[in-house]
């Protein structure tokens, strides 16, 4: 029986790109060129937003909207309890507080809590966290943020193309923050995006990402000159990456839907599983693009989530746990907020298999080693 990965990022990008490499390579530009350009510019366009900013990794887009909206020391950011630990390393890079916000059963930020952190904490900022690819609950979480003029910058890393009602999720609050590391819906094997209608945030974050010269590149072919009229870094996506990055764009869509499909065969076998539960909405599958499929081993199952997780391994299944909740990492021991149902999800949760071009066959071999200790 051959191997399950958790990930096959190796059948997401094809031969489709080669000959945009190949001209970037003869075009001699070889970042913040005519590619980075387009590539924003789409990208935007279909997260309807005004602008897009082209940078080397989600994590360099937190931390620049932030440090753009004037985060830093003394400042307090709330973010979800369960999130990958870089939602709130930004935070503390800029010598801001982090005050935890509980999540509801499908691992997103709950709004509830989310307003009492806001009546707790003078907060100037939230990152709502769009976790495993389903949108959070942007229309609640943004009027609630602007109740106590806190701003929202959207932690999109799971879910390019994901909507709510329509409206690209990006586009609910001050910016949105995209991942194109290799293993998410779109990738670039490094990158990210950030999108955002501020046209003040914008040009902040633009310099930012290039040690904030006053200047492109491009603008400098006319004339040399330029300021560096604050501290920077570089942040900056290449002209390959952003080839990949329009590519993978124009895929998005049919990847997203391959996804799709691929939960709704889980879906179907869970149903006939006891004790297995999917992490997730029923009513929002049409709006989730699927960047992980969790369940949670309740006690019903006839086995714990490690010894599920030992029996997968032994079977060559690859899953994984995502995430350890903020307030379970070393660094974070004393964190402020709440983080119940975190905690709760965090002892039950288990990644199963999800990939665009999973097939068939791959699939029924985690269904069945699912179903396995049911029937013995």
């Amino acid at each position: 029986m051959a191997p399950v990965p958790l990930y096959k990022p190796e059948n997401v990008i094809g031969d489709e790109v080669i000959d945009g490499i190949r001209d970037v390579l003869a075009s001699g530009w070889l970042t913040l060129g005519p590619e980075t350009k387009s590539f924003e510019e789409e990208y935007s366009t279909v997260h309807a937003t005004n602008h897009g900013i082209a940078v080397n990794s989600c994590t360099s887009a937190l931390y620049a909207c932030l440090r753009s909206l004037g985060i830093g020391t003394g400042s307090t950011v709330v973010v979800p309890a369960m999130t990958f630990s870089a939602t709130a390393n930004v935070v503390r890079l800029l010598d801001a507080d982090v005050v935890l916000c509980d999540v509801t059963e499908t691992g997103n930020m709950d709004p509830e809590s989310l307003a009492r952190q806001l009546v707790r904490y003078d907060v100037a900022a939230v990152i709502p966290v769009h976790l495993y690819g389903l949108p959070a609950d942007m229309p609640e979480i943004c009027r609630v943020a602007e109740e106590h003029g806190a701003a929202v910058i959207e932690d999109c890393a799971h879910a390019p193309g994901a909507s709510i009602s329509g409206e690209p999720v990006g586009s609910f609050g001050d910016a949105g923050c995209y991942s194109f590391y290799a293993t998410k819906n779109m990738t670039t094997g490094e990158g990210g995006m950030i999108v955002t209608s501020d046209d003040k945030l914008e040009n902040q974050v633009r310099k930012l990402r290039n040690h904030h010269q006053t200047k492109s590149p491009d603008e400098k072919q006319d004339n040399w000159g330029y300021d560096v009229d604050g501290l920077g870094f570089n942040f900056r996506m290449s002209e390959i990456q952003a080839v990949m990055g329009r590519s993978q764009l124009e895929r998005l869509p049919e990847m997203n839907k391959a996804r799709r499909q691929v939960a709704k065969q889980y879906l179907e076998a869970l149903d006939e599983i006891p004790g297995l539960e999917w992490v997730g909405d029923p009513n929002s599958v049409e709006n989730h693009v699927f960047h992980l499929f969790v369940i949670r081993v309740t006690d019903e199952y006839p086995l714990t989530r490690q010894q599920l997780y030992d029996h997968l391994a032994e079977n060559d299944i690859v899953t994984g746990v995502h995430y350890p909740p903020i307030s379970e990492l070393s660094y974070y021991d004393n964190v402020r907020g709440d983080h119940d149902t975190a905690d709760e999800l965090y002892g039950e949760i288990l990644s199963l298999p999800m990939f665009p071009e999973m097939t068939d066959s791959e699939q029924q071999t985690v269904v069945n080693s699912l179903r396995n200790p049911v029937d013995e």
